[in-house]
């Protein structure tokens, strides 16, 4: 009997022991750390959407010191996330013709690699600048260094693959696409020409309830909206807005190069534009951007803390984390505008907060028209544009009626 009882109140130890750690193990969690465009060709030629370029004087005695050297500065950053993701705004090749803007050398793609960077989007306007065979040697490069990218491939259905990232038990899934591509139609993938993904809804909604079922978190990367703007346009919010619908639940905006407002919709963020991280050429009018650290739970984003970073003059050939005064302009300058969208961001040190669940404040259909009644200064000057223009036709037809009707009477 005495010994039955010292099995009992062994067992009893042993499961209350083990109920009392398993209430005290903290909740898994992961952080998935995010930024904009990343360019490093160093190339540029001036236009419309080029000017007041700013050069950097750089000489470098290796292609891997060439590699690593925008990302000295900010590497601990990247690298101590569970996993980080930016916008590779470049094509990698060592033999192919550039057509277009940018043509960085493949030995980027290890620097990408040494800079704690986990997976890129090459889903962008930029992505055919050298062509298919451009295109093609990026993927390959990427791929020889283990580095994910997603939104491009030889074919459809190549470019529709999802990376699938696990860790702690939590599982993401990214998917890529970009609404504008330099070298036209015909830069979009199909069944059986390589090219980057469209924002096709049809093919993104399908692309998300494929995916769904096998993450925790639908992570959606846009390259959208308008160069040098400051502000997103209809078009894009409602993209976002219907891709959540549609079951995503982090979307990812880059192209404009200025950093933009957060909203919160549905508990889940959209980032519209998280601005630049790295360009090989800097315009005077661009300024500091941020990277947005997401903090993931199994079944919610716990938190989202925005981080400025420098991206003015030279800083943006060698980013780093931005403190007091500068950095306090940014994160005051990003809190206006993701007030504008109806979503809270508080400032705590150095710092952005943004919690999912209690940051959206009400908004209707009319917020949106007064959002939008603040055009962003590209889409005004193109609307200008097209006034003046029909108002100088509209002049010289006039005139042109004008004298027929009156070699009429004669």
């Amino acid at each position: 009997m005495n010994k039955i009882f010292k099995i009992a109140l062994i067992a009893t130890i042993i499961i209350f022991g083990y109920s009392q750690f398993a209430v005290a193990q903290p909740q898994s969690q992961i952080t998935l750390l995010a930024g904009g465009d990343v360019e490093w060709s160093r190339m540029w030629s001036e236009s419309i959407f080029h000017q007041q370029i700013i050069e950097y004087n750089l000489d470098f005695k290796s292609k891997q010191e060439e590699a690593r050297y925008p990302f000295q500065k900010i590497k601990p950053l990247l690298e101590n996330a569970d996993i980080t993701f930016v916008n590779l705004e470049t094509p990698l090749s060592d033999t192919a013709k550039r057509k277009g803007g940018f043509l960085t050398p493949t030995a980027f793609a290890s620097g990408l690699k040494w800079a704690g960077i986990d997976i890129v989007s090459t889903a962008n306007n930029h992505a055919l600048d050298a062509g298919i065979a451009g295109l093609k040697d990026t993927l390959t490069s990427l791929s020889q260094v283990s580095l994910p990218a997603v939104g491009s491939g030889e074919n459809l259905a190549s470019a529709r693959l999802p990376f699938i990232f696990e860790k702690n038990g939590i599982r993401l899934g990214f998917l890529a696409y970009t609404m504008c591509e330099n070298s036209g139609n015909s830069s979009y993938v199909k069944q059986n020409r390589a090219g980057v993904m469209p924002t096709d809804l049809s093919l993104i909604k399908d692309d998300i309830q494929k995916l769904r079922s096998k993450v925790d978190y639908v992570v959606l990367s846009y390259h959208w909206g308008l160069t040098d703007s400051e502000k997103s346009p209809f078009w894009v919010r409602q993209l976002a807005r219907k891709s959540i619908d549609a079951g995503a639940d982090i979307i990812l905006g880059h192209h404009p190069h200025y950093p933009q407002g957060i909203e919160i919709y549905k508990e889940k963020p959209i980032f519209y534009c998280l601005g630049n991280v790295i360009f090989g050429h800097n315009h005077q009018f661009w300024t500091d951007n941020f990277l947005a650290k997401l903090i993931l739970t199994p079944n919610k984003i716990k938190n989202i803390e925005i981080l400025p970073i420098a991206g003015e003059n030279q800083d943006l050939a060698q980013p780093f984390l931005l403190k007091a005064d500068r950095g306090q302009k940014l994160l005051k300058t990003v809190q206006n505008k993701t007030f504008a969208l109806k979503t809270i961001m508080e400032i705590v040190g150095d710092i952005g907060f943004i919690n999912p669940e209690t940051a959206a404040l009400p908004k209707n259909f009319f917020d949106d028209i007064v959002y939008d009644l603040m055009l962003p200064i590209p889409l005004l000057i193109i609307l200008l544009a097209l006034s003046t223009f029909g108002i100088i036709l509209r002049f010289i037809l006039s005139r042109l009626f004008r004298k027929k009707r009156r070699f009429a009477r004669r």
